[in-house]
């Protein structure tokens, strides 16, 4: 049988595999051979997940209105933190309204932030709990060039150039006939800067043992103790450092600085009128000589000063004056006017509420036999209420607290009388 009758119904018949054909075909697979195939895409390889926040853009410092620069509470001690105020989002307000009455915000915001209703957060804060704290204190201010700047911001700048990598030269120098004093107020300056506050206050003491008439040592032990609260201390030592380098602006600021925290306001104006001026640091300066004038219920003296400052340059000095301005109207109406009469009897009704919910708590305790089943719960409530009497009786006395100062306008915050005459942590 032949070969197409073998083949199936539905398969063409073939023909013979001849020498040409095998030819061909070799040629197409060296062709195929010698053409570059196209390479296959490589699988992009896959990111590790990053749980790493991207870092905040940096603050315009440009739009700082105020530097502020105060002891918080942190841990069992405190810390210096320095916060950057900008200036609030304006309010426009509505055709036909009415001005708002200063007195009456004020008094609003303050009820506001003693319930925790009202919290103001700043541009930027720096915290000196961290080594580059100092660093970010100097560039902070030298960055917010139309900033008022207070004066413990421009101190806590000052120890920006503390190079922490010579501390063992530092200690090898101690013994070093001549050198000792120098080589303890370096030491001394770098034991502040990473936190041993302990360390810093015994190295610059014995850099004035070592030498009596190092006028640098008695400003940085002064400053030292300054930031540490001791502010008997620190008169005395930068009454020393005063001394010895009479004129100098650094000391004498800082001289005033621990009289005006001693509540020594004379000794404070005295010192501060050396120092009043219309620019940079000595607008700061009449800032605090006014207030020292005002808690001195100096009334009018001081609105001469804080007339002065309304042309202060460089920073929003005519703002700060108009809140000081209200701080003084308040002071002097607190004192002499209808204010102290409406406050002294608002106390008055509220400490009587007080001893009459304790009454009726102790009654209702002794009906229930409740203090002698559980005393320790029913004291509670009593402890409570003679915390509330307390503080009352203090606002009746009409001795001013620091929560009555300032605070007129957000960004402005009253640095002089609330940021470092604040009770201490661990006081009541």
């Amino acid at each position: 049988m032949s070969q197409v009758e073998t083949k199936g119904l539905g398969e063409p018949p073939s023909r013979p595999e001849g020498p040409r054909d095998r030819e061909d075909l070799l040629r197409r697979r060296a062709e195929e051979w010698e053409t570059p195939r196209p390479e296959k895409e490589a699988p992009e390889e896959e990111q590790p997940y990053s749980f790493e926040e991207p870092a905040p853009p940096k603050p315009d410092l440009s739009q700082a209105r105020l530097l502020a620069t105060e002891p918080r509470p942190a841990g069992f001690g405190e810390v210096l933190v320095t916060d950057v105020w900008s200036r609030p989002e304006p309010k426009e307000p509505k055709e036909g309204e009415e001005p708002p009455d200063r007195q009456k915000a004020w008094e609003t915001r303050q009820e506001l932030r003693e319930l925790g209703l009202l919290r103001e957060r700043p541009m930027v804060s720096h915290d000196a709990r961290f080594e580059t704290y100092w660093k970010q204190a100097r560039e902070t201010e030298q960055g917010s060039a139309a900033a008022i700047i207070d004066p413990y911001t421009h101190i806590a700048g000052e120890f920006a150039d503390v190079d922490l990598e010579d501390l063992a030269e530092h200690r090898a120098g101690v013994g070093k006939y001549g050198h000792g004093a120098d080589a303890l107020l370096a030491l001394g300056r770098a034991h502040w800067v990473i936190g041993r506050h302990k360390g810093a206050r015994s190295a610059l003491e014995a850099a004035a043992r070592a030498e009596r008439q190092h006028p640098e040592v008695w400003y940085n032990l002064g400053v030292v103790r300054l930031l540490g609260r001791a502010n008997k201390a620190a008169r005395e030592a930068l009454t020393e450092a005063v001394d010895q380098a009479p004129g100098s602006f650094r000391p004498e600021l800082a001289l005033a600085i621990s009289s005006y925290h001693l509540r020594d306001y004379a000794a404070a104006e005295d010192q501060l009128k050396r120092l009043a001026g219309s620019e940079g640091l000595r607008a700061t300066a009449r800032s605090m000589l006014a207030c020292s004038l005002r808690m001195q219920s100096k009334w009018d003296d001081a609105r001469v000063e804080l007339g002065f400052l309304r042309e202060a340059r460089p920073g929003d000095w005519g703002a700060m004056s108009r809140q000081c301005l209200d701080c003084v109207e308040r002071g002097e109406q607190k004192m002499f006017g209808a204010m102290r009469a409406r406050r002294r009897s608002g106390q008055m009704w509220r400490s009587l509420a007080a001893v009459a919910a304790g009454g009726v708590w102790v009654i209702y305790g002794i009906a229930q036999k409740m203090f002698e089943r559980e005393v320790q719960w029913a004291v509670i409530p009593l402890f409570v209420l003679g915390l509330l009497l307390v503080r009352s009786l203090k606002r009746i006395s009409g001795r001013e607290l620091p929560g009555e100062f300032g605070n007129a306008e957000q960004g402005l915050i009253c640095w002089q009388s609330t940021a470092w005459m604040r009770p201490r942590h661990t006081e009541f």
